[in-house]
Formats: structure tokens, sequence, C-alpha cells
């Protein structure tokens, strides 16, 4: 009987330390706040929050995962890796750790005929200008894919995947 508890109890000591070494060994697909965009207070741009409650998970780390559209349709290579949104309407596009573009977004009216959330990226005036087609509609799909989608013909469309 001894020997049986000992057996025993040596296979689920194994087993647990080896759970217990899979879950810390996974690594996690997050990427850190780069400061020149955390060191911007959230009442740079505006005052109080600009989006509606149903909108409010815009804000995050996105990664970049496709480009589609354009004049054949096709898309592009991407051109940078990251899109990092925080309160009130702030945004920065970071390629390769590199704060390549920032400044606030700007809500369009909502309009009876059109209920999409579309927006406007205003790039800050000390900031490098990077990002050409700035206004896109936002369109969620489930909690972890963002897209943002032009209003018309023969401009791109960005598709990421949430980070954080």
């Amino acid at each position: 009987m001894i020997k049986y508890w000992k057996r025993t109890s040596f296979k689920l000591l194994f087993m647990l330390s080896l759970l217990s070494s899979g879950l810390n060994s996974c690594k996690k697909d997050t990427v850190e706040t780069l400061s020149p965009l955390q060191n911007l207070g959230t009442a740079k741009y505006y005052d109080s929050e600009i989006f509606a409650e149903s909108d409010l998970k815009i804000y995050g780390t996105w990664k970049l995962f496709a480009v589609s559209g354009g004049f054949l349709g096709n898309g592009h290579h991407l051109n940078f890796e990251y899109l990092e949104t925080k309160k009130y309407g702030i945004y920065g596009f970071v390629n390769h750790d590199t704060l390549i573009e920032y400044g606030k977004i700007s809500p369009a009216l909502k309009t009876t005929h059109d209920l999409r959330l579309k927006i406007d990226f205003e790039k800050d005036e000390k900031s490098n200008s990077f990002f050409l087609d700035p206004e896109k509609y936002v369109e969620f799909t489930g909690n972890d894919t963002l897209n943002l989608n032009s209003p018309c013909c023969d401009r791109y469309n960005y598709h990421f995947k949430r980070v954080q």
C-alpha cells in the first residue's frame, strides 16, 4: 500500500510541476506603451471622453495584420506594426518600437442616414506625418478585431487584432 501511494504521489507531483512550468513559459504577444505616447496626458486634446460607451473598445494596442482595398483591391505591404489608442482620443502609429505619428482622433457626427462611427486621425503639430488617409469608419468584429475602412473608392482599409 505504501509503494502505491509513493508511486501515485510521485506521478501527481511530476504532472503538477510539468503543468506549472508549461504555464509559466507561455510567451504573451504584448507590446509596451511607448514612452512618447505614454507621456501625453489624457486631456492633451479633449477634456473628457469623446466616444460613446459602445465605442470605448477602440482604446488599446492593435497589431496590424492586413491592408486591403486600393485601386486594384490588393491592399499594400504592412507599413507599420501597431496602432495604439488611449483616452481621450489619442492615437499613435508604431513601427519597430518607434512612434512614427501621433495626434488626436476626431469623431465625426453621426447622421440619421449613417450611424457608423467615423473618425479622422489628426496628427499633432509636433509629430511627423505618416498616415496619409486619415478618414476612416470604425468597425469592430468581436472584442479582438478592429477594421478601419475607407468611406470611398480606391482607398485602403486597415485590419487589426487586439494586443492589449
